[in-house]
C-alpha cells in the first residue's frame, strides 16, 4: 500500500480530492487499526477524509476492514432477532432516553446489544444512565451469555474494539470526530443480516445515503433522524422512521414524522434523573412518549414480528406500554 499516494489523492481539498476504490480503501483501514500509521500520517489522513468525505466505496471498505476486527457473536437460539444499538453521542440537552429504548426492546422479548462509548466530559453517556440504573459494562463472553438469556448487554468500545476506541479518542487531540464515528455506528457483532440494526442520521436527506450501505451489505435496519445523535427517537419532535432490507428497494416509510407535543420527560438531563425516570416509565408509572411507543412497534414490524406498527403498538399496549 503506498500511503503517500493515497494521502495526495484523498488530501487535494474538498473540489480536487478523489475517491478511494473499496479495496484500497479496505487496506487502508486496516493499516489505520493495526496501527501501522505513524502519528503524523494517520493525523493527515483523517483530516483529509474529515475534509473531503468519504464515499459509499470508501465506507464499505472501511466497514469490511472493521467487522474482521471485531469479536463476533453468534446470534440466540429460538428469539427473536437480536436488536443493535450505538451509543456515541449522549445527551447535551435532555435526558439521554437510549437505555430507555434498549430496555423497552428487551421487556418485549428482543435480545438487544448495546455499545458505545464510557466515556465524554461534554454529555451524559448511555454508560452513565445504565450505570444509574444498576446496569454496568461487560465482557463479550458475558455478552454472549446474556443474549443467549433474551437479555440486555451492554459493551463499551474499549472493551469491544480497542483499535476502534482509540481512533475515537483521537477526537480529543485533534478537536473534530473522524470516520471512526460513523463506522462506530454501523457495527455489529453478528453476521450482517442476523440482527436488526439501528441508525441515526442527522438530517433527513442523509437517509437514502445510509439506507445504500445498509442495502449493500444485507443488513436489516431502521433510520430515523437521531435525538441528539442519539437513535431514540425524539419523544416531543418524533421523527419519520424508515425501514431498510436487502436488495435494491427503497427505504420503506412505516412511520411519518410526527406533530411537536408535550412529553413528561426527566427532571434534567442527569444520570440519575434519567435513570429515576427510566425506571419509572418501565415500572408504569410513566407513560412511554408516543415516539418511542413508534420506534418499538417499527422494531416489531422490521424484525417480522408484527406486520403492521399498528399491530405492534396493540402489542405494547397489551403489556402496559
Amino acid at each position: 500500500m503506498d500511503i503517500i499516494r493515497i494521502v495526495k489523492e484523498i488530501g487535494r481539498g474538498k473540489n480536487h480530492a478523489r475517491d478511494l476504490d473499496q479495496q484500497t480503501a479496505y487496506q487502508l483501514y486496516q493499516a489505520m487499526l493495526d496501527d501501522q500509521l505513524d502519528p503524523l500520517t494517520l493525523g493527515a489522513v483523517l483530516i483529509a477524509l474529515r475534509i473531503k468525505g468519504e464515499s459509499d466505496t470508501e465506507m464499505l471498505g472501511f466497514y469490511r476492514a472493521l467487522q474482521q476486527k471485531l469479536p463476533q457473536l453468534q446470534v440466540p437460539a429460538g428469539l427473536p432477532l437480536p436488536v443493535v444499538i450505538p451509543s456515541y453521542n449522549g445527551a447535551r440537552r435532555q435526558g439521554n432516553l437510549t437505555p430507555l429504548l434498549a430496555l423497552l426492546l428487551q421487556k418485549i422479548g428482543f435480545p438487544v446489544f448495546v455499545h458505545g462509548i464510557d466515556h465524554d466530559p461534554t454529555r451524559i453517556t448511555s454508560e452513565a444512565v445504565f450505570a444509574a440504573l444498576g446496569i454496568f459494562p461487560v465482557s463479550i463472553a458475558q455478552a454472549q451469555q446474556q443474549l443467549n438469556q433474551g437479555h440486555l448487554a451492554f459493551i463499551t468500545i474499549d472493551q469491544w474494539c480497542p483499535a476502534l476506541a482509540r481512533q475515537l479518542a483521537l477526537r480529543w487531540q485533534l478537536g473534530l470526530r473522524n470516520s471512526a464515528h460513523s463506522l462506530a455506528k454501523l457495527a455489529s457483532p453478528f453476521a450482517d443480516d442476523a440482527a436488526l440494526r439501528l441508525s441515526a442520521v442527522s438530517h433527513p436527506e442523509y437517509v437514502p445515503k445510509v439506507a445504500t450501505f445498509f442495502r449493500q451489505t444485507g443488513a436489516p435496519a431502521l433510520l430515523l433522524n437521531g435525538c441528539e445523535g442519539e437513535v431514540y427517537a425524539n419523544p416531543q419532535r418524533g421523527p419519520a422512521i424508515y425501514q431498510v432490507t436487502g436488495g435494491d428497494g427503497e427505504p420503506l416509510l412505516l412511520t411519518e414524522r410526527q406533530p411537536e407535543a408535550a412529553a413528561r420527560l426527566p427532571d434534567s438531563k442527569s444520570a440519575a434523573d434519567t435513570a429515576r425516570w427510566t425506571q419509572d416509565v418501565l415500572e408504569q408509572s410513566i407513560p412511554v412518549p408516543q415516539p418511542l411507543r413508534l420506534q418499538v412497534a417499527c422494531c416489531l414490524v422490521a424484525s417480522g414480528r408484527c406486520a403492521t406498527v399498528d399491530q405492534g403498538l396493540r402489542q405494547l399496549q397489551a403489556l402496559g406500554y
